[in-house]
């Protein structure tokens, strides 16, 4: 065989070992089973590609505020009766229910009105007592808040002080209701409003424990009227003041006098305490032993008009309190002789 021969022998056979070289290549890498394709792809994932900018965008931690309602029920409630009318309002409204829970439970012993040296005695007694709450309140996402209470002695007890001394009450409209076996809400809610010192509060009202859905449906659909606050003006000689008027029957008859014409009041001094003046026709009476305070106005007898700037205990009807006084500025207005008031309806 010659050398020419011999290569192109030699080039042959190599191809011919190529050529089974690659074909046996392909059929091993067409024989891998899909199963272990996946778990290699499960139990070695790809390194993450690390952008070099940040994302524009970062997920929330925190739920989305829009679902959260715009309305609150606190309540404080120590025998479980204002929480009842409370469940009601929640219900009705869909509001959230927060109770405030004092860091120490009032016990029967407590509660014990007949005894002068009980605990809700002695912190009633003390206007500067402020029980401690257990737990934190938040009122952060809330725009309406109806604040609920039973009627100790004659006002909200101390530990409704303590929770509106402690929230800010700005952009949030305050609704105060309160349960009590007769006596009506008073000035506690007038109180607590200016304890508050923010918030717009509304005219507070009284429930028994027995209130029906159908009223307190009523009563809350009423809330979005007019209230007596912007309907009455009271003026003394030439100076008008600040009223909070009481939501009862009485009110309600003196609207309608002083929606036909203004009530112009001869008023006469007495007792260095009042002034008091005759509304020549009665007006209903829901008459009640109380001491009032200055600023107080009170119907007497059915038929008289007391204003206070001082005070003085007998039975009255509540008709409202000046709010934009004090004890000093009520003295300089109706302590130094007869004066008249005008009591009159909307902008006349």
């Amino acid at each position: 065989m010659n050398a020419k021969k011999c290569i192109v022998l030699f080039v042959g056979i190599m191809l011919l070992i190529c050529l089974a070289a690659c074909g046996s290549e392909q059929t091993a890498s067409n024989t891998i089973p899909d199963s272990e394709t996946t778990q290699k792809s499960s139990t070695q994932p790809a390194i993450p590609i690390q952008p070099t900018d940040p994302p524009v965008e970062t997920a929330q931690t925190d739920p989305p505020q829009e679902n959260k309602t715009a309305i609150a029920v606190v309540v404080f409630s120590a025998t479980g009766t204002t929480k009842g009318v409370a469940d009601k309002i929640a219900a009705l409204t869909g509001g959230d229910m927060i109770e405030i829970i004092p860091a120490q439970p009032y016990s029967t012993e407590d509660l014990n009105y007949n005894d002068s040296g009980s605990r809700t005695s002695k912190e009633q007694s003390d206007p500067n007592a402020r029980p401690e709450i257990a737990e934190a309140i938040s009122l952060e996402c809330y725009t309406t808040v109806y604040l609920g209470y039973p009627i100790w002695w004659g006002q909200a007890p101390r530990i409704l002080s303590t929770f509106v001394e402690n929230h800010d009450f700005t952009g949030i409209t305050v609704i105060p209701f309160c349960t009590s076996g007769s006596s009506d809400i008073g000035q506690s809610d007038d109180a607590l409003a200016e304890q508050a010192g923010s918030g717009n509060w509304l005219q507070g009202k009284r429930f028994s424990d027995s209130v029906t859905e159908a009223d307190l449906g009523k009563w809350i659909n009423d809330l979005g009227e007019t209230t007596v606050e912007k309907t009455l003006r009271l003026l003394i000689g030439d100076t008008e003041v600040s009223v909070s008027w009481e939501d009862n029957e009485s009110v309600n008859a003196l609207i309608d006098l002083a929606k036909a014409e203004p009530l112009v009041i001869d008023m006469s001094m007495y007792g260095g305490f009042e002034q008091v003046g005759s509304l020549g026709t009665s007006l209903p009476r829901i008459d009640e032993q109380i001491t009032t305070e200055a600023g107080d106005i009170v119907l007497y007898s059915g038929n008289q008009i007391v204003v206070f700037y001082g005070s003085n205990s007998w039975a009255y009807t509540r008709l409202g309190r000046i709010t934009d006084k004090t004890a000093a500025e009520l003295t300089d207005l109706l302590g130094n002789g007869n004066v008249t008031i005008t009591i009159s309806y909307g902008g006349t």
